[in-house]
Parts: structure tokens; sequence; C-alpha cells
């Protein structure tokens, strides 16, 4: 007798290349078999009809520093692990005891001027003794800011060489002190990174039409791509984008997106512009309300960014479907996808769509759902280093997301076979920590189940399905 058995669903496995009507065992929080009918009986099982089975769903950039609800955001939308892209670890995994749900976090902590750096021109040294405390205190990696809080190309440079000299996961959100969150400090990372391996975050927010034409710079952003594989990347597709509502000592934007959006929306970059952009509806003001975090109507937005209850922000309509659309779906010329993952730069804010977003493609011939499988966890995995996870094959680990491609939601999730998400409601506990071994003792400390992975940059492997070097 199996722990789990579920039955009827359309089982995809991005990896062997099967999608088709079967059954899925799991037994002892693996996948102990799947096929087109189980006799075996289980001590749980569950009706899968009408739902699409696939690998847990892995979201490679999403954010849950600035508020507890984050995890369970992440988990309603059907997600089992993700990579948290700011940190810092401690904060982050400070919620798990209390407000975790079951699923695997991996944290990079972000490198800020100011605050874990002395300034936006740090050393090799600095940044060497910041990279050592990041990892020590439970981050997986560490992440530039460079749309946000940028570093000198120099520093920026340093730091990509030095993650990959020391085997440290690193990502960069483009732009330095000298180029900006677009296409032009896209191409600038590339550039100073200088062949060195690192996870270029969400392609599609360096293609908005603000340099040149949105497509003319998807263009140029899949000819740079194709040219380093060596790039690891993801890509979302809510139109909106976040922010910080956080402001110098001079009401000034400590962030350089909010700056660079109040103005390219007509607005003062200032605390005065800010709410007049959320007066006009353009930008909106994101609170917690009723065990979620919402986007507030503008004037109780207003009201909740003056008394310093809302933190964040998101602006509507920023990133353009072309572009969206566009880093999903493109495939280099072996077949393989030219963006790696599908992420949604959410998790506190409340843009989780990588379900939703992923059935809108589908249903218009955009993705499979094989392709959907693959983007979603098979290469995410890869990406991390997640040797047991997605697969659905006889010894993986049973993370599994369900959702209903017509009604475009995550019905039920499992994490090691064990229920985070049932009918749409969270209701796992805790969760793994995802950690080098450099921050094992941290997060033991801080009494949390740790799995320890290697680490650093991996050189991917693309293939998938068909196309998989298991196949050839």
């Amino acid at each position: 007798m199996f722990d789990l058995i579920i039955r009827n669903g359309f089982v995809v496995d991005p990896e062997s290349g099967f999608a088709g009507k079967s059954d899925v065992a799991v037994e002892d929080g693996r996948i102990a078999e799947v096929s087109e009918s189980i006799s075996s009986k289980g001590t749980e099982e569950l009706d899968a009809s009408g739902l699409t089975v696939q690998p847990g769903v892995i979201d490679t950039h999403l954010h849950l520093a600035s508020h507890p609800f984050g995890m369970r955001m992440a988990a309603e939308s059907g997600v089992t692990t993700c990579l948290e892209m700011a940190g810092p670890a401690p904060k982050v995994f400070s919620y798990m005891p209390v407000a975790g749900v079951g699923i695997n976090v991996a944290v990079l902590t972000a490198l800020i001027p100011g605050d874990n750096v002395s300034g936006n021109d740090p050393k090799a040294a600095e940044i060497d003794l910041a990279m050592t405390k990041a990892v020590e205190d439970g981050a997986f990696g560490v992440k530039i800011l460079g749309g946000h809080f940028p570093l000198t190309p120099e520093a920026s440079a340093e730091i990509i060489r030095i993650a990959a000299e020391r085997g440290i996961y690193a990502a960069w959100h483009a732009g330095t002190t000298e180029a900006g969150s677009n296409i032009k400090g896209m191409k600038e990372a590339v550039e100073l990174a200088s062949g060195h391996p690192f996870h270029l975050a969400h392609i599609n927010a360096y293609c908005r039409g603000r340099v040149n034409g949105i497509l003319d710079e998807c263009k140029e952003a899949e000819s740079l791509l194709a040219s380093h594989p060596e790039i690891v990347t993801e890509s979302y597709l809510s139109d909106r984008n976040g922010c910080p509502l956080n402001f110098t000592p001079d009401g000034k934007p400590a962030s350089g997106i909010l700056s660079a959006q109040l103005r390219f929306f007509g607005f003062e970059p200032s605390r005065d512009g800010a709410v007049a952009a959320m007066k006009a509806d353009v930008l909106r003001a994101i609170a917690p309300r009723n065990g979620t975090l919402v986007l507030l109507p503008p004037k109780e937005g207003v009201e909740a960014f003056l008394s310093g209850e809302a933190k964040d922000g998101s602006f509507g309509g920023v990133n353009p479907i072309i572009a969206r659309t566009f880093f999903a779906t493109a495939k280099r010329a072996d077949g393989t996808f030219l963006v790696d993952g599908i992420s949604t730069d959410g998790g506190v804010l409340p843009r989780n769509v990588i379900v939703r977003g992923g059935c809108g493609l589908m249903k218009l011939g955009g993705l499979s759902a094989l392709e959907f499988a693959a983007k979603t966890s098979l290469i995410p995995a890869r990406m991390l280093k997640l040797e047991k996870k997605g697969r659905l094959s006889a010894g993986a680990d049973a993370d599994l997301t369900l959702y209903d491609p017509e009604r475009m939601t995550a019905v039920h999730t499992f994490v090691r076979g064990e229920a985070v998400l049932r009918d749409g409601r969270v209701n796992g506990r805790g969760g793994t920590a995802l950690v080098t071994e450099a921050g094992l003792e941290a997060v033991r400390r801080m009494g949390l189940r740790a799995e320890v992975l290697p680490g650093g940059i991996p050189t991917i492997d693309r293939t998938f399905g068909s196309l998989s070097k298991n196949n050839q």
C-alpha cells in the first residue's frame, strides 16, 4: 500500500517527455510509480480528473522579506519551491516557524550600499567579507539590486567574478551607477561579467521600450542570451512591477526604480509625486488585508502610505505583453528555451501568476503543458542543482503541482508527499531552508529543517522531453 495515489490526472513529466492520463503513487516522500493504472491501494487517494499533474512549480524570482504573508501567497499560486531575491536570509527564515507553509525556500541576500557594504563602490576585500557573512547567515547566494540600489560597474563586475571563483550563486538585477535597468543595463551587465556565469534577473523588465522599440529590445536581448549560454535567466508574466516605497530624509525615492517609473508616468520623483501617482491610480500601494497583501485603491492607498503602513508599491501596465510572451516562449536554435524559467518577481507582491499566466499561454498555443512544466520545474530545478526535483520518475521528490487548466488555478500541491495546498487552500506548516554547507549551522540554530545544496551557477542542461539528453 502506498502513502498516496493520485488517480486519473493528466500527468506531465518534462524530463521523459511523457504527457498523458496516468496515476502517480507516492511513498516516503518520493515518487514510487507512474503508470496508466496503479492496481495497489493508497492510504490516501486523490481523484485528479480534469487536472494536470506536473512536478512542483519552482519560482526562481520572488520576494518574501517584507511580510510573513509572502510564503502563503506563493503557495496559494501553486509554488512548491522558490528563490527569494533580496533577503536578508535571517529575516526571511525567521518567518518560517510561524508563517511557513511547507514550501522550500532559498534566499539570495542583496548587497546594498550603506547596509551590508559601505557604499556603491566596495572593493574586493569588502565584497568577499560581505559574501562570507551572507552565506554563513544562511543565504544560498547574493544579488546585485542594480535597478534599485546600484553599485559602480567596477564593484558589480567584482561581485560576479568573486562569486564565480568561490562557487557562490549570484544574481543581478541589471543596472549600475552608469546604466539603468533597461536594455543598456542588460548589455552592460553581460559585458561586465566577462564570461563568468550569473543569474540575470527578469529579462522582460529590460525590454519595456524605454530605449528602443519593444521588439527591437527583445531581439537585442535574445542575441545577448544566445551568445552567452553561461547566463541563467527567468522572466515573468505580470504587467505590474514592484518597488519599495522608501524615501531619503529630503523626500527623494531611495529606489532608482521608483524614481524612474514616476518620471516615466509624468510625476515628480518624490514623496509628493508618489502620492499624486496613487491618486491618479498609476501607482498602487500594497498593504495587508484579511490575511494577504493586496493592491489598495487610490484613497486607501494614499492613507496607508502616509501612515507608514504601506511599505511597497506597484505600477500597472509597465511590462508590455510583447516582451512577456516573447521571453516565455522564445527558443534557441537547438529547440531549447532562450529563457530558463517563468518566475513572478512576486511573493509578497500580489502578482503570483505563474499558473494563471502559463495556462493562458497554453490556451493560446504559445506553450504546451510539457513545455510549461519544463520552464516552471525541470529547468529551474537544474538552475538550483535540485537533483531530485523537476521530474516525475521513481525516486524523485514527490513535489507536485496539480492545476485546473480551464480555471487556470492551482488546486493541490505536495512537497515531499506532504500536502501544502488542498482544494485551493493552504494547510502546510513550516518549510525547508535550501542552503549551502556554509549556512547549515545558522538555519539549524533557528530550528529549521534544511537541505544542503552545492551552490554556484551550473553549466545548465536546457534540454527536456524529446530533446533530453536521456532520450538521445
